[in-house]
């Protein structure tokens, strides 16, 4: 069955784009920068639920500099670090 599906040249390239595409997205999923799980930043001050994305975002990034400053919290590390401890 498994070498019908790769009997011409075109199915096996295919097949060879296929999987190298599959393995570039999960090396890249798995080495992407994540926080610390054990830290959770708020960001300390009332935002209305209907503030734009990026102004929610800036405060967090504000308080996790803080904390990260304080030494409450690790900085981010490969998604796989996380999986090893």
């Amino acid at each position: 069955m498994i070498f019908r599906l790769l009997s011409t040249p075109r199915r096996r390239v295919a097949a060879v784009l296929t999987v190298t595409a599959a393995v570039v997205a999960f090396g890249s999923w798995v080495l992407w920068p994540v926080y610390d799980s054990s830290c959770v930043v708020y960001s300390g001050s009332y935002i209305p639920m209907n503030a734009p994305k990026a102004e929610v975002d800036a405060a967090v990034q504000r308080r996790y500099d803080k904390a990260l400053a304080d030494g409450a919290c690790g900085p981010k590390r490969a998604r796989f670090h996380n999986w090893t401890r």
